[in-house]
C-alpha cells in the first residue's frame, strides 16, 4: 500500500509540473501577441499627444501645421525650452516604441517571443513597464493552435517532467531511510576477543 501511494504520488507530481508548464509555454505566442499590440497602441497614443503639442503651439504661435517634428522642436526651443523638451522626449519615444515593434514583427514567429523576453531584459524602463501592464490587462489565456505553440507547449512540456524528476529525486534522497549499524554497536560493547592459539 506504502509502495501504491508513493507511485501515485510521483505519478502525479509529474502529471501535474509538465501539464503546468506546458499550459504557460503555450501562451507565449498570444501574449507575444498582446505586447505587440501594446507597443502600437502606446506608440499611437504618443503620436496624438504630439499632434496635440504641436497644434497648440501653432496655434499660438501661428505657425503652418504642417511643420514637422524636427522643425517644431527647434522653433519652439528658444519660446518654451521646458515643452520644448518634453515634444522632444515624446518624439523620441515614438521612435522607440515603433522601432521595437517593427524589430519583432520582422522576426520569425517561432522566435518572436524570445525576442520579446530578451527586449524586456534589455530595456526594463517606463515605456516597456507600460506596454508590459497593458499587453497583461488585454491578454486572454488561449491555446493558440500552431507551429510555434506547438513547440512551446512540447518545450514546456519537457521542462515541467524534468523539475518534476529533479524533485522526487530531492525528495527520495531525504525519505530514504539510513541503513542502522547495529553490528558495530555490538562490538563496540562486546569486543570480539582474539583467537587463542591451539595448543599442541
Amino acid at each position: 500500500m506504502r509502495r501504491f501511494i508513493a507511485g501515485w504520488l510521483s505519478d502525479s507530481i509529474r502529471f501535474g509540473l509538465g501539464l503546468m508548464f506546458a499550459l504557460a509555454a503555450l501562451q507565449l505566442p498570444a501574449l507575444t501577441h498582446a505586447y505587440t499590440t501594446a507597443l502600437l497602441q502606446v506608440a499611437e497614443g504618443t503620436r496624438r499627444d504630439i499632434n496635440q503639442r504641436k497644434e497648440v503651439a501653432s496655434q499660438y504661435y501661428r505657425w503652418s501645421d504642417t511643420m514637422a517634428d524636427a522643425a517644431a522642436v527647434d522653433a519652439l526651443r528658444p519660446l518654451e525650452p521646458a515643452n520644448a523638451e518634453g515634444l522632444s522626449a515624446s518624439i523620441a519615444r515614438e521612435g522607440l516604441l515603433r522601432d521595437s515593434y517593427r524589430r519583432l514583427m520582422a522576426a520569425p514567429e517561432l522566435l518572436r517571443p524570445l525576442k520579446a523576453g530578451w527586449e524586456l531584459v534589455e530595456d526594463a524602463g517606463t515605456e516597456t513597464r507600460e506596454v508590459l501592464r497593458i499587453a497583461w490587462a488585454t491578454h486572454v489565456p488561449q491555446v493558440v493552435i500552431s507551429t510555434a505553440g506547438a513547440i512551446y507547449g512540447l518545450a514546456g512540456l519537457m521542462l515541467g517532467l524534468l523539475l518534476a524528476q529533479l524533485l522526487l529525486t530531492f525528495l527520495a534522497a531525504l525519505w530514504r531511510p539510513r541503513p542502522k549499524r547495529l553490528n558495530t554497536a555490538v562490538e563496540r560493547r562486546h569486543p570480539t576477543l582474539p583467537a587463542r592459539d591451539s595448543l599442541p
